[in-house]
């Protein structure tokens, strides 16, 4: 059934064919800002995923965390039958990824996690330093990505190609308390319908968006400049009025980083080459030799999934 659902969303996503442009900004602000802050250098880490499933194509995005090694969600990297990863104008093709030994599709159970080896280390881009704090909540985070944009009055409705970011509040941690959480939590302020608050302060920031369909995987930092740290993984957008499409009032959802800093370096440092024949060795549990929902199919499930397309959104 997921996988069905996954196919449709792909298919939809294929008949576009265009690559996703990411997130949905105010409707009282130029693209032009969002554009130029996407484009800043301590965002050139996140680069755009293109999984293939089938005789499908997708778009997500990942950010880089080493030369050669790229975090994203599991639902980007999970069904994948081949991934490509996209950054500073180079493609480079992945040698295997994983998603977390806990994910099950459930993007609801904080658990919406992987990464992608490349064949090759990345030149010329300084891979992104992860946050390893507990001080998320009530900081200003920004989303970076390659979703579908719009504004917060249409949704997220058209392709474009290119890279977008926004910012938010992380407003709330889902689910559990806050040296225990595995998901922050925004929501999409109205800077016309206070009503449109879910939670936190109704006073949108300046350059507020929403991660949607073509942003899942992509990287949430916090702080400015070479104080950026990652601090979140574009996992699921929600919405409550019956539309799934990263308008006003609807949230979203990060995967936590801290909270898995020690699997993603012990999945990183048991990748081992095996010198005898050539291959690689992954962590027991961890490998998934499949690609990432998409979003339009987590949409479609009534999740509204955010990020990702490769197969999902």
């Amino acid at each position: 059934m997921r996988k069905a659902a996954l196919l449709l969303a792909m298919a939809i996503v294929a008949a576009a064919a265009l690559p996703a442009a990411a997130m949905t900004i105010r409707a009282d602000r130029l693209q032009k800002a969002y554009l130029d802050l996407g484009a800043q250098p301590e965002y050139a880490s996140v680069g755009k995923i293109d999984e293939t499933i089938g005789c499908f194509s997708s778009i997500g995005s990942g950010t880089l965390i080493a030369p050669d090694w790229v975090l994203t969600a599991a639902h980007v990297a999970d069904d994948a039958t081949a991934i490509s990863f996209t950054i500073g104008g180079v493609k480079y093709d992945a040698a295997e990824w994983f998603v977390h030994p806990s994910w099950t599709g459930n993007l609801l159970a904080g658990y919406d996690i992987g990464l992608v080896k490349l064949a090759a280390p990345v030149a010329g881009v300084a891979p992104a330093v992860r946050y390893a704090g507990e001080e998320e909540f009530g900081a200003v985070g920004t989303m970076v990505g390659y979703g579908l944009t719009g504004t917060g009055r249409t949704g997220a409705k058209t392709f474009d190609g290119q890279k977008r970011g926004g910012r938010n509040m992380i407003d709330f941690y889902a689910g559990a308390a806050a040296d225990s959480a595995r998901v922050l939590l925004v929501d999409f302020d109205n800077p016309g319908n206070r009503r449109d608050n879910r939670f936190g302060s109704a006073v949108p920031l300046d350059l507020e968006g929403l991660i949607a369909p073509g942003d899942s995987g992509g990287g949430l930092f916090i702080g400015d400049g070479a104080a950026a740290r990652l601090a979140g993984v574009t996992s699921y957008v929600r919405a409550f009025d019956g539309k799934n499409d990263s308008d006003y009032g609807d949230t979203a959802a990060f995967t936590r980083v801290s909270a898995f800093a020690s699997w993603i370096d012990e999945t990183m440092q048991s990748c081992l080459v095996d010198v005898a024949g050539g291959g690689r060795l992954a962590a027991e549990g961890s490998v998934s030799p499949i690609p990432e929902p998409a979003s339009l199919a987590l949409l479609a499930l009534g999740l509204g999934a955010i990020a990702a397309r490769r197969r999902r959104v």
